[in-house]
């Protein structure tokens, strides 16, 4: 409950249609996907105490000023995808943003969009393409908010190879800070425009999300300019079929292979080379499991797909798709087939199957058949390792993943994947790279859930004793995890808390799963 005066106040900056404190809505957005996995096991966040559907930046300030009046804490929501998404406390004030859902401005001569809250990477990307652009999109699918991709939270996209991760693309921001003041980013703050995320003067962008972002914990960003690239493919796509297999014809400058390699110095030595020699648009490891599952239509069709052992030597193996003028593509797959002749790599002859082609190159455009593939296997899935350091470091750590995530496989505690689900890729060809060791539970079966839990702690400790860099085991496991990995990287935990602590003097933005202002008020 808040305050009836709080409640009346918002009313008049938003309308009474656009606020609601009714249990039946409340508890729609306490139901988030990996809920369970949170202390106590429960499959329900706390309920919010208010849900606040705000228009525009103005009115976004005025509801946070009114919780500064009244000292009622708040989270800001988009698209929703994942329990970070919901309040993580009682009394906690949610604003949803989905009024907030226009592409502002596209400039295509210098390559970036100005985007609100609401609108899903599968919008922008439409527009863009119409316009010879493109943008990055995440794992998290089409679906998803680009600004709280961009602004709030990380992600791996099939196209970082060339477009790098959401943190890279942001530009100028509006931001409202937790007092409710506005601050605006970058070239927006001295009345330049939206083309730089930096300066004049020292940026503030690591402060506002360095990589994993602040996940709610620091106000509320109501719009952000981001990065655009180059699109050689038509201006539209022509859908056919029917879910779960919609396709497009591959057009004709483009190229979609599955190199497969011996072992894993060879696809590590192999994606090195790609990056060195600056080809593809796509590059993306999929282990056999996540494959079978994403061009399976059915549980009982990867069954049999699995037990046909067509998979069995696309262990090491990463999808890539070269796209570009006539003579760029030709250029690339020279060069590709050079790499593959001198670490022993050959194309899966499952990358000669035209279906196979269209789902893959389909994959770079909705990025969505990994997340529906690792979900239908038991239920759900969640993520682990992971950190953003050397490709050489990311397949270190996909090996420990996998030997950790087989203990508990053997033990009965996670659904049996192979033991090896690492996904992902290099970024900015070959800069740093990034490999994350996906992993399957039943939501619905109480030993799975603890069986999961157990994983995800067990990650955090792996992570620290093998030194492989903060993993994304601690989004989920909350922001104690900081004073763990903290005192081997720079002390970064007591920064955060400064930083926390400036911004947000009165801890009114929920810091549930970004981190508490001082280790005693976790």
């Amino acid at each position: 409950m808040i305050p009836k005066l709080a409640y009346r106040m918002i009313e008049e900056v938003v309308g009474e249609e656009n606020v609601s404190d009714d249990p039946v809505i409340l508890d729609s957005y306490s139901f988030q996907y990996l809920a369970e996995l949170q202390e106590g096991g429960a499959k329900w966040l706390p309920r919010p105490a208010a849900v606040v559907l705000p228009g525009s930046t103005e009115e976004v300030q005025a509801v946070v000023k009114i919780c500064n009046r009244f000292n009622i804490k708040f989270k800001a929501h988009s698209t929703g995808w994942g329990v970070w998404s919901g309040v993580g406390r009682e009394g906690v004030i949610l604003l949803d943003l989905r009024r907030m859902n226009r592409i502002v401005m596209i400039d295509e001569d210098n390559m970036y969009a100005v985007v609100e809250p609401y609108v899903t990477f599968a919008q922008l990307q439409v527009e863009a393409m119409k316009k010879g652009l493109t943008c990055h999109i995440i794992g998290a699918g089409a679906n998803a908010s680009v600004l709280a991709s961009c602004t709030s939270m990380c992600g791996y996209g099939w196209t970082g190879i060339k477009m790098s991760h959401s943190g890279r693309n942001v530009l100028a921001v509006e931001w409202v800070l937790p007092t409710g003041e506005i601050l605006r980013l970058g070239s927006l703050g001295c009345g330049s425009g939206w083309f730089c995320g930096d300066g004049p003067g020292p940026s503030l962008r690591g402060a506002m999300r360095g990589w994993a972002g602040t996940l709610g914990g620091l106000g509320v960003f109501t719009k952000c300019a981001v990065k655009l690239y180059e699109w050689p493919g038509p201006p539209s796509l022509e859908a056919k079929g029917a879910t779960p297999f919609y396709e497009v014809e591959v057009p004709e400058n483009f190229r979609v292979y599955v190199p497969v390699f011996p072992d894993w110095k060879s696809f590590a030595d192999a994606a090195y080379m790609v990056g060195e020699a600056e080809i593809g648009m796509v590059m993306c490891r999929n282990a056999p499991f996540l494959i079978g599952m994403a061009l399976s239509p059915s549980v009982k069709d990867f069954y049999s797909l699995w037990e046909s052992g067509a998979l069995k030597d696309a262990r090491f193996n990463f999808v890539i798709v070269l796209g570009g003028s006539k003579r760029q593509v030709e250029y690339e797959e020279k060069v590709l087939r050079a790499i593959l002749e001198k670490t022993g790599g050959r194309n899966h002859p499952l990358a000669e199957d035209e279906f196979t082609q269209r789902q893959l190159f389909l994959a770079m455009i909705k990025c969505c058949y990994n997340a529906r593939g690792v979900f239908k296997a038991s239920g759900s899935f969640h993520t682990s390792l992971g950190s953003l350091e050397s490709w050489d470091s990311a397949v270190r750590g996909a090996k420990i993943g996998e030997a950790l995530k087989k203990r508990f496989i053997e033990a009965g505690a996670l659904t049996d994947d192979g033991g090896d689900n690492a996904w992902g890729g290099i970024y900015e060809h070959g800069y740093f790279g990034h490999l994350e060791e996906l992993f399957l539970y039943d939501p619905r079966d109480p030993a799975s859930k603890d069986g999961a839990r157990e994983y995800l702690q067990a990650c955090v400790n792996t992570a620290i004793e093998e030194r492989l860099g903060f993993g994304l085991e601690a989004l989920t496991e909350g922001a104690e995890t900081h004073d763990m990995y903290g005192p081997l990287m720079c002390n970064y935990h007591k920064w955060m808390r400064k930083i926390k602590a400036a911004l947000d003097p009165k801890n009114l933005s929920d810091h549930s799963f970004y981190i508490s202002p001082s280790e005693e008020d976790q």
